[in-house]
């Protein structure tokens, strides 16, 4: 009975080494936010006119007030549903960041939080705390990993259809255009963001931008005169042509799979999941789905 309300967690928790520690406790990039976030909710208790600094107001940024576009998150008030939205940030957020490490997943919540901003202060529309980065990262988390199991063995992407869908309904049922479009754009972002760090491997269609260079330095690399060392070594081979054999692509041996997924579960039960680096745990991943 118990199995059936059981969560399924894919993987670990660490993203590398934080950013510093209080005591005991490694903050890394989500521990950070969700902080910050916490901590809104007492500066709200104690003054509202310092939350009123930090709010969307698409007037007052026009006027010069540009913080406005990243503080826009903090401006929370405490209820039981902002908590809430706080321990899932941190619970999905910390499986995001053990992906992509603590820098990229950085760089992405602030790529969510800046975008949408700069499209609601066009559109004229105030935006005040933390729920739509929270629901861009819960979507991201069930993209990633689309068949896991939450709560009576409901797969992800079957949730995360059923929350997106009761979003849209809502904005339609209170005719805001507006807010249709800002939840576009920041799940449009979260998904580009994602696949440019990494994430979704298996949805192509969403574009990923290149954000560096190491394509042209493994060019770069590679040896002058590949043609004629070949052509030396291999002068007992058939001339390319009709009358040659066809060549082909062995398939990766299974046994050889199985061989580099046990080295790193090996290297888990040694030091656990800090043990592997950001590629290893993608290669885990990979390893998984293949041998599935």
């Amino acid at each position: 009975m118990a199995g059936r309300f059981a969560f399924q967690s894919p993987g670990g928790h660490s993203g590398g080494p934080p950013w510093f520690r209080v005591g005991n406790i490694a903050v890394d990039t989500t521990t950070l936010v969700t902080g910050l976030g916490v901590a809104s909710l007492f500066v709200w208790a104690v003054s509202r006119r310092a939350i009123d600094a930090l709010w969307l107001d698409p007037s007052r940024v026009l006027s010069g007030q540009i913080w406005r576009l990243i503080t826009w998150p903090l401006a929370n008030q405490p209820t039981l549903w902002v908590i809430i939205g706080f321990a899932l940030f941190w619970y999905f957020g910390r499986q995001i960041e053990s992906l992509i490490g603590r820098n990229r997943f950085a760089w992405f919540l602030g790529l969510v939080t800046v975008i949408p901003a700069v499209v609601a202060t066009i559109i004229a529309l105030p935006q005040a705390g933390f729920r739509p980065i929270q629901f861009a990262v819960l979507l991201l988390f069930i993209a990633q990993y689309p068949f896991v199991r939450f709560f009576f063995g409901i797969p992800g992407w079957a949730l995360g259809a059923v929350f997106l869908g009761l979003e849209i309904l809502q904005l339609i049922g209170l005719r805001e255009t507006r807010g249709i479009l800002f939840l576009f754009v920041t799940l449009a972002t979260a998904a580009v963001a994602g696949r440019t760090f990494g994430l979704m491997p298996q949805l192509g269609f969403i574009p990923a931008l290149n954000t560096g260079s190491s394509t042209p330095k493994r060019r770069r690399s590679k040896p002058a005169r590949p043609a004629k060392s070949q052509k030396r070594t291999r002068s007992d081979t058939v001339v390319e042509g009709p009358w040659a054999p066809p060549t082909t692509t062995a398939a990766p041996d299974t046994s050889d799979l199985e061989r580099e997924l046990n080295g790193l579960l090996d290297k888990i039960s040694a030091g656990g999941m800090d043990a592997l680096s950001i590629e290893e745990k993608r290669r885990l991943n990979e390893l998984s789905k293949l041998l599935r």
